[in-house]
Protein backbone atom coordinates (compact mmCIF):
# COMPACT_ATOMS: atom_id res chain seq x y z
CA UNK A 1 0.00 0.00 0.00
CA UNK A 2 1.02 3.44 -0.12
CA UNK A 3 2.89 5.28 2.30
CA UNK A 4 0.59 8.66 1.86
CA UNK A 5 -2.94 7.24 0.44
CA UNK A 6 -3.34 9.33 -3.25
CA UNK A 7 0.74 10.70 -3.63
CA UNK A 8 2.77 7.82 -3.07
CA UNK A 9 2.98 4.88 -5.34
CA UNK A 10 1.63 1.05 -4.09
CA UNK A 11 4.89 -0.65 -2.34
CA UNK A 12 5.71 -3.42 -0.18
CA UNK A 13 8.50 -2.92 2.89
CA UNK A 14 10.47 -5.50 4.40
CA UNK A 15 13.22 -4.95 7.08
CA UNK A 16 15.55 -7.86 7.46
CA UNK A 17 17.56 -6.62 10.31
CA UNK A 18 16.69 -5.02 13.16
CA UNK A 19 18.80 -2.47 13.15
CA UNK A 20 22.10 -0.75 11.23
CA UNK A 21 25.37 -0.94 12.02
CA UNK A 22 26.59 2.65 9.76
CA UNK A 23 25.18 4.78 13.03
CA UNK A 24 24.34 7.98 11.15
CA UNK A 25 23.49 10.58 13.37
CA UNK A 26 21.27 12.06 11.94
CA UNK A 27 18.89 8.81 11.13
CA UNK A 28 15.34 9.01 11.95
CA UNK A 29 14.97 4.95 12.59
CA UNK A 30 17.68 5.36 15.42
CA UNK A 31 15.20 5.18 18.00
CA UNK A 32 13.15 1.53 16.80
CA UNK A 33 16.86 0.11 16.18
CA UNK A 34 17.80 -2.66 18.49
CA UNK A 35 21.01 -2.90 20.03
CA UNK A 36 22.00 -5.63 18.08
CA UNK A 37 21.78 -6.21 14.74
CA UNK A 38 20.34 -9.56 13.81
CA UNK A 39 18.08 -11.04 11.55
CA UNK A 40 13.83 -10.58 11.28
CA UNK A 41 12.91 -12.91 10.03
CA UNK A 42 10.65 -11.43 7.73
CA UNK A 43 12.44 -12.60 4.26
CA UNK A 44 10.14 -15.52 5.09
CA UNK A 45 6.84 -13.43 5.25
CA UNK A 46 8.05 -12.77 1.17
CA UNK A 47 9.15 -16.50 0.57
CA UNK A 48 5.86 -17.64 1.87
CA UNK A 49 3.42 -15.54 0.74
CA UNK A 50 1.49 -15.12 -2.70
CA UNK A 51 3.39 -13.43 -5.94
CA UNK A 52 2.79 -10.03 -6.52
CA UNK A 53 3.94 -7.61 -9.07
CA UNK A 54 3.83 -4.73 -6.13
CA UNK A 55 7.66 -3.42 -5.80
CA UNK A 56 8.88 -4.33 -2.53
CA UNK A 57 11.22 -2.12 -0.74
CA UNK A 58 14.24 -3.58 1.38
CA UNK A 59 14.83 -1.97 3.90
CA UNK A 60 12.67 1.28 4.94
CA UNK A 61 14.18 1.41 8.38
CA UNK A 62 17.57 -0.28 8.47
CA UNK A 63 20.08 -0.67 5.81
CA UNK A 64 19.78 -4.39 4.20
CA UNK A 65 23.35 -4.85 3.72
CA UNK A 66 24.85 -4.70 7.24
CA UNK A 67 27.73 -6.33 7.94
CA UNK A 68 26.28 -9.33 9.12
CA UNK A 69 24.33 -10.21 6.33
CA UNK A 70 28.04 -11.55 5.49
CA UNK A 71 27.19 -14.21 7.67
CA UNK A 72 23.56 -14.32 7.99
CA UNK A 73 22.73 -14.58 4.09
CA UNK A 74 19.25 -12.66 4.71
CA UNK A 75 18.88 -10.05 1.36
CA UNK A 76 21.03 -12.58 -0.52
CA UNK A 77 18.52 -15.07 -0.07
CA UNK A 78 15.59 -12.42 -0.42
CA UNK A 79 17.08 -10.79 -3.76
CA UNK A 80 17.49 -14.60 -5.04
CA UNK A 81 13.75 -15.73 -4.90
CA UNK A 82 12.27 -12.41 -6.21
CA UNK A 83 14.48 -12.44 -8.98
CA UNK A 84 13.55 -16.12 -9.55
CA UNK A 85 10.06 -15.32 -9.16
CA UNK A 86 10.05 -12.20 -11.25
CA UNK A 87 9.10 -10.03 -8.30
CA UNK A 88 9.54 -6.55 -8.63
CA UNK A 89 11.96 -4.97 -5.48
CA UNK A 90 14.51 -2.49 -5.10
CA UNK A 91 17.40 -1.80 -2.51
CA UNK A 92 18.57 1.77 -1.19
CA UNK A 93 21.81 0.75 0.86
CA UNK A 94 25.18 2.55 1.86
CA UNK A 95 27.08 -1.11 1.83
CA UNK A 96 29.57 -2.11 -0.69
CA UNK A 97 28.48 -5.67 0.00
CA UNK A 98 25.54 -5.13 -2.04
CA UNK A 99 27.69 -5.48 -5.19
CA UNK A 100 27.59 -9.49 -4.60
CA UNK A 101 23.90 -9.28 -5.54
CA UNK A 102 24.27 -7.10 -8.43
CA UNK A 103 23.61 -9.37 -11.54
CA UNK A 104 20.60 -10.82 -9.46
CA UNK A 105 19.47 -7.33 -9.58
CA UNK A 106 20.59 -6.38 -13.02
CA UNK A 107 18.69 -9.64 -14.18
CA UNK A 108 15.30 -9.25 -12.69
CA UNK A 109 12.57 -7.57 -13.69
CA UNK A 110 11.36 -4.05 -12.21
CA UNK A 111 14.48 -3.85 -10.12
CA UNK A 112 17.19 -1.21 -9.18
CA UNK A 113 19.61 -0.71 -6.62
CA UNK A 114 19.88 2.79 -5.07
CA UNK A 115 23.31 4.16 -3.60
CA UNK A 116 23.05 6.88 -0.57
CA UNK A 117 25.45 9.22 -0.87
CA UNK A 118 24.73 13.08 0.61
CA UNK A 119 28.06 14.48 -0.12
CA UNK A 120 31.58 14.09 -1.71
CA UNK A 121 33.12 15.35 1.50
CA UNK A 122 34.95 12.67 3.43
CA UNK A 123 35.35 14.78 6.86
CA UNK A 124 31.53 15.58 6.69
CA UNK A 125 30.86 11.65 5.94
CA UNK A 126 32.97 10.71 8.69
CA UNK A 127 30.75 13.30 11.04
CA UNK A 128 27.43 12.41 9.52
CA UNK A 129 27.75 8.74 9.11
CA UNK A 130 30.99 7.39 11.16
CA UNK A 131 30.48 3.77 10.23
CA UNK A 132 29.65 3.57 6.73
CA UNK A 133 31.80 2.96 3.82
CA UNK A 134 33.57 6.84 3.23
CA UNK A 135 32.39 8.93 0.29
CA UNK A 136 34.98 7.74 -1.95
CA UNK A 137 34.54 3.93 -1.42
CA UNK A 138 30.81 4.82 -2.64
CA UNK A 139 31.99 7.02 -5.19
CA UNK A 140 33.91 4.10 -6.63
CA UNK A 141 30.80 1.74 -6.09
CA UNK A 142 28.41 3.84 -7.89
CA UNK A 143 30.99 4.10 -11.20
CA UNK A 144 31.13 0.94 -11.36
CA UNK A 145 27.53 -0.06 -11.20
CA UNK A 146 26.95 2.36 -13.70
CA UNK A 147 28.66 0.60 -15.96
CA UNK A 148 26.69 -2.80 -15.56
CA UNK A 149 24.85 -2.91 -19.20
CA UNK A 150 20.91 -3.42 -17.78
CA UNK A 151 21.10 -2.35 -14.36
CA UNK A 152 19.39 0.89 -12.99
CA UNK A 153 21.51 2.42 -10.70
CA UNK A 154 20.37 5.40 -8.85
CA UNK A 155 22.30 8.11 -6.36
CA UNK A 156 20.45 8.61 -3.22
CA UNK A 157 20.82 12.14 -1.85
CA UNK A 158 19.02 11.02 1.20
CA UNK A 159 19.18 13.82 2.95
CA UNK A 160 20.49 17.27 2.17
CA UNK A 161 21.22 18.92 5.72
CA UNK A 162 20.80 22.83 5.53
CA UNK A 163 23.92 24.63 6.63
CA UNK A 164 26.45 21.49 5.69
CA UNK A 165 25.57 19.45 2.73
CA UNK A 166 23.92 21.99 0.89
CA UNK A 167 25.66 24.92 -1.00
CA UNK A 168 29.00 23.90 -2.76
CA UNK A 169 29.32 20.55 -1.29
CA UNK A 170 26.12 19.82 -2.86
CA UNK A 171 26.89 21.60 -6.20
CA UNK A 172 29.96 19.49 -6.13
CA UNK A 173 27.99 16.52 -6.06
CA UNK A 174 25.37 17.37 -8.49
CA UNK A 175 28.15 18.07 -10.68
CA UNK A 176 29.80 14.42 -10.23
CA UNK A 177 26.40 13.45 -10.62
CA UNK A 178 25.97 14.74 -14.30
CA UNK A 179 29.02 13.27 -15.19
CA UNK A 180 28.86 9.85 -13.91
CA UNK A 181 25.19 9.59 -15.74
CA UNK A 182 23.23 7.13 -13.52
CA UNK A 183 20.09 6.25 -14.26
CA UNK A 184 18.15 8.10 -11.83
CA UNK A 185 18.62 10.61 -8.65
CA UNK A 186 16.64 11.01 -5.70
CA UNK A 187 16.67 13.65 -3.49
CA UNK A 188 15.17 14.79 0.12
CA UNK A 189 15.73 16.80 3.10
CA UNK A 190 16.52 16.14 6.19
CA UNK A 191 13.77 15.93 8.67
CA UNK A 192 14.53 17.54 12.27
CA UNK A 193 13.20 16.34 15.89
CA UNK A 194 14.39 16.79 19.41
CA UNK A 195 16.09 13.25 19.41
CA UNK A 196 17.79 13.94 16.00
CA UNK A 197 19.10 17.26 17.33
CA UNK A 198 20.36 16.17 20.38
CA UNK A 199 22.65 13.49 18.72
CA UNK A 200 23.61 15.99 15.62
CA UNK A 201 25.01 18.30 18.84
CA UNK A 202 27.25 15.78 20.31
CA UNK A 203 28.75 14.48 16.70
CA UNK A 204 29.60 17.84 14.94
CA UNK A 205 31.45 20.97 15.48
CA UNK A 206 29.24 23.90 17.63
CA UNK A 207 29.26 26.27 14.65
CA UNK A 208 28.25 23.52 12.14
CA UNK A 209 25.22 22.36 14.39
CA UNK A 210 24.10 26.45 15.16
CA UNK A 211 24.16 26.76 11.26
CA UNK A 212 21.89 23.69 10.02
CA UNK A 213 19.78 24.49 13.34
CA UNK A 214 18.71 28.09 11.47
CA UNK A 215 16.52 26.45 8.99
CA UNK A 216 14.68 24.75 11.99
CA UNK A 217 12.27 25.65 14.12
CA UNK A 218 12.44 24.53 17.55
CA UNK A 219 12.55 21.05 17.41
CA UNK A 220 9.98 18.54 19.24
CA UNK A 221 8.66 14.71 18.94
CA UNK A 222 7.49 15.27 15.67
CA UNK A 223 10.45 15.38 12.62
CA UNK A 224 9.63 18.23 10.10
CA UNK A 225 11.77 19.37 7.44
CA UNK A 226 13.05 22.79 6.41
CA UNK A 227 10.56 25.49 5.77
CA UNK A 228 9.22 25.10 2.65
CA UNK A 229 10.25 28.70 1.35
CA UNK A 230 13.77 27.37 0.85
CA UNK A 231 12.72 24.06 0.14
CA UNK A 232 11.05 24.29 -3.31
CA UNK A 233 13.02 26.69 -4.53
CA UNK A 234 16.59 24.49 -4.22
CA UNK A 235 14.60 21.45 -5.71
CA UNK A 236 13.53 23.14 -8.36
CA UNK A 237 16.73 24.61 -9.18
CA UNK A 238 18.19 20.79 -9.16
CA UNK A 239 15.19 19.92 -11.29
CA UNK A 240 16.05 22.43 -14.03
CA UNK A 241 19.56 20.90 -13.62
CA UNK A 242 18.91 17.48 -14.92
CA UNK A 243 15.67 18.65 -17.12
CA UNK A 244 17.59 18.46 -20.43
CA UNK A 245 19.49 14.99 -19.53
CA UNK A 246 18.74 11.71 -19.71
CA UNK A 247 18.93 11.41 -15.72
CA UNK A 248 15.59 11.09 -13.82
CA UNK A 249 15.01 13.76 -10.61
CA UNK A 250 12.87 12.39 -8.06
CA UNK A 251 11.49 14.03 -5.41
CA UNK A 252 9.20 12.52 -2.32
CA UNK A 253 5.58 14.32 -4.03
CA UNK A 254 4.14 13.40 -0.27
CA UNK A 255 5.77 16.44 1.10
CA UNK A 256 5.40 18.88 -1.80
CA UNK A 257 2.71 21.08 -2.96
CA UNK A 258 2.22 19.75 -6.12
CA UNK A 259 4.37 17.24 -8.25
CA UNK A 260 8.19 18.80 -9.42
CA UNK A 261 8.88 16.04 -12.33
CA UNK A 262 7.15 13.26 -14.03
CA UNK A 263 9.06 10.95 -11.52
CA UNK A 264 8.18 9.71 -8.10
CA UNK A 265 10.56 9.11 -4.92
CA UNK A 266 12.04 6.62 -5.96
CA UNK A 267 12.62 6.73 -9.15
CA UNK A 268 13.91 3.30 -10.29
CA UNK A 269 10.92 2.73 -12.25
Amino acid sequence: MAKYEGKCPSLREADLYTGCSFNCVYCIAAPRHSEEVRPTGREQDIIAGPFSSVPLYLSPWTDPYPPCEEAHFRTGSLVRYLSKTGQPFYVITRSLLVRRDIELIRGSSRSFVAISLNTLDEDITGLLEPDAPGAGERVDLIQDLIGITGLRTVVRIDPIIPGITDGERLTELLQWVLSAKPFAIGLETLRMDRFIASRMKNALPEAMFNRMMEYYTQPGEVPVHPAQEWRLPLFRRIAALFDKTDIRACFCRATLPKQITPWDCRGGY
